[in-house]
Order: structure tokens, then sequence, then C-alpha cells
């Protein structure tokens, strides 16, 4: 297996995340957040040069097509955030504001997951009405809007409550799908519930991980030296560590190795590897305890 290594005016709805106490915040209900309430800005299609139907179906699956790679980016954001929600600086508005903040996305994955059910009946369809197809073109612009929206919103979140996040922070979920980093997050916050804290979690990783760390590192060597590249069989054990027994790493030896880790997986996407899920296994438990380090070591910054 190869490495795979996400017009009529009417209310815009934000999130205004203050630095300090607000007099009040929006009690909005579920079924008020919704993405026409946006007005059109750019990125807005038409079908005015559109003049039959099969145009305008290819039209607007253009546009839609254009859109998902805005709400994948979006969502990537939201969730590379709520993996690191331990480590917020946070104020009395925060819950609050997390909370309106969840229901505002909820709210645009259910927006999303609509439409595109109806724009992939048009692949199937030999006639549609024009009519229908303008409405099904409304509703994506109105997406794009109700898009941007979010990513001010997560913006001005992400520079309120995670303005000094360490680079390495942001590297580990650099290649992920925004499905993965949530997956990830469920992993993270199981383990750390088994423990009392977060410390507690943080200690028992640093002093019970050299074994996964070195069987992690041998599958993946393994599968770079039985590859036809000889530029990946350069990448040993003495690349990745200082020796072949490793009983306790530092917090920067941590760093240090994941960052091998992504560099070689992004260079070596082509690798098959003898035993992948031997290695995905090693790998998915060491990069949980990993991201532990990192929400721990952002929550003790000074």
């Amino acid at each position: 297996m190869k490495f795979s290594f996400l017009k009529k005016n009417k209310e815009k709805i934000n999130i205004s995340v203050p630095e300090g106490p607000a007099l009040s915040v929006s009690k909005a209900k579920d079924e008020e957040i919704y993405y026409e309430r946006a007005d059109y800005q750019d990125n807005v299609y038409d079908l005015d040069d559109c003049f039959d139907t099969k145009s305008k179906v290819e039209r607007i699956l253009e546009s839609l097509e254009v859109f998902e790679k805005k709400y994948l980016q979006a969502l990537h954001k939201y969730h590379f955030l709520k993996l690191f929600n331990r480590a917020a600086l946070k104020n009395k508005n925060y819950n609050e504001l997390t909370l309106q903040l969840d229901k505002q996305i909820n709210r645009f994955k259910k927006s999303y997951d609509e439409l595109k059910k109806k724009t992939d009946v048009l692949k199937y369809l030999q006639d549609v009405a024009d009519a229908e197809l303008e409405q099904l073109l409304l509703k994506i612009n109105a997406l794009f809007d109700f898009c941007r929206d979010i990513n001010k919103n997560l913006t001005s979140y992400q520079q309120t409550y995670f303005p000094r996040l360490k680079i390495a922070s942001y590297s580990i979920c650099n290649d992920m799908a925004y499905s993965e980093i949530e997956n990830l997050t469920k992993a993270v916050n199981q383990m750390i519930d088994e423990f009392k804290t977060i410390r507690e979690a943080y200690d028992f990783i640093v002093y019970n991980s050299g074994e996964l760390i070195i069987n992690t590192v041998n599958a993946f060597v393994t599968g770079l030296e039985n590859s036809n590249n000889p530029q990946y069989k350069e990448y040993d054990l003495k690349y990745f560590l200082a020796s072949d027994f490793v009983m306790v790493l530092n917090f920067s030896e941590w760093v240090d190795l994941f960052t091998k880790f992504l560099y070689i997986k992004r260079l070596a996407k082509d690798v098959e590897l003898f035993d992948y899920l031997n290695f995905k296994n090693h790998y998915q438990e060491l990069e949980k305890r990993y991201v532990i380090m990192l929400i721990y070591n952002e929550m003790t910054r000074k």
C-alpha cells in the first residue's frame, strides 16, 4: 500500500470574538443560522452564457468543485483548532463563542451535504427545469459567502485564543484531511481521559514510549530500504535517531523526530511498505502521543 500522506440584503451571522468581557452574545437558534442570510460578494457564478441544459449543469458542477476546496480548507482549520482547544487562552466568553462556532460549522456542513446530494443527481438527469438550475446556483453562491464568514470567524477566534501556537503544532496537521484530524482529536482526548491530568499523561508518554519509537522507525526504515529508489535508502535508523536504543526523548527530540517523519512521508509518497498495517498502527499511536506532548507544551508556555 502506498502512502497517502481535506438580491436581498439579509443579516449576516458573524462570531465576534472580543478581547475582554462583552455586554452580550447573540442567542441565535440553530435554525436561524442559515447560509442564505449571507450577502453575495465575489465568486458569484451565473448561467448567462449557458444556452442549453448540459452547459448549465457543467457550470453548476464546476462552481461546486471550486467551492469544495474552500469548504475543506475551512473545516481543516476548524478541526485543527478543536484538536488544540486545551491550549486556548480562554476568557469568560470562550465557551459560549466556541459553542456558537460549533453550531455554525454544523449548519455549514449540513447545508453543503444537502446541496451535494441535489447536484449529484444532475449527472443522471436528461432534462432539468431552468428555474431549478438557477436555484441550485444561487445556493452555491450563497455557500461561498457563508464560507467567507466562517473563515473570518475562525481567523478572529484563532487570533484571540490561539495567538502563539508553535510551528510544530501547525505542521503535524498540514497533510491531513479534516476527517483525519477529527479522528486524531477523539483518540487524543480518549488517552488524556485515562489519566487524572494531562501532565500525568505527558509524563507517562515521556517515560514509556522508547520501544514504540524504535518499532515505528524500524518499520518506516524497512519500507524505505525495500523501495526501488536508492535515494530513500540513505534515510536509515541513524537518520532518525542518535541510537538504536531509546529510553527517553526530550520534547525537542520528539519534535525533531516528527519533523523528519513528515518530511520523508511527503518525499516518499510512492514507497510501498512491506508491512503497511504494522507501520500504520505504530505510527498512529506515536502520533497521538506526540500531539499530547504538543498540547501540553502549548498549555505550559510562559
